[in-house]
């Protein structure tokens, strides 16, 4: 009779583990990333390398820490300074096609990031692009 109390306490136990384990681990839901857009003030107007050509550029910054804002915010003059000197040092043809465009955003990415000391912007968004 106690054997028998004791395997019903055992089979109780590992069905309730069992159940806990699949509940936390099949129903639970990954956390959501939040996103924060960051704008480093007005379009971009400048002139290309080597060509009469210029480009203007209205350019989001993507980010996954809010916290990080404020420190965009706080290195704005540096982070405007760096996207036209790269913007400067393009031609044209470098822009050419979205080929072109995904390597600029990369490189102010990678720039930017270096001006912050770590990766923390995620992504660069042009929501205006002429090339003249």
């Amino acid at each position: 009779m106690k054997n028998n109390i004791i395997i019903i306490i055992l089979i109780v136990v590992i069905i309730a583990f069992g159940s806990a384990f699949f509940f936390f681990n099949y129903n639970s839901k990954p956390a959501k990333i939040v996103y924060y857009n960051y704008s480093p003030g007005s379009e971009f107007i400048t002139n290309l390398k080597g060509d009469d050509k210029f480009i203007k550029a209205g350019i989001e910054l993507e980010v996954t820490d809010k916290n990080v804002l404020n420190e965009l915010t706080e290195q704005n003059p540096k982070i405007r300074d760096a996207i036209i000197q790269i913007l400067r040092n393009e031609t044209a043809q470098d822009l050419e096609g979205s080929e072109g465009q995904a390597k600029l955003q990369n490189q102010i990415k990678s720039q930017i990031n270096k001006i912050l000391g770590a990766d923390k912007i995620t992504n660069v968004y042009f929501d205006d692009f002429i090339v003249q």
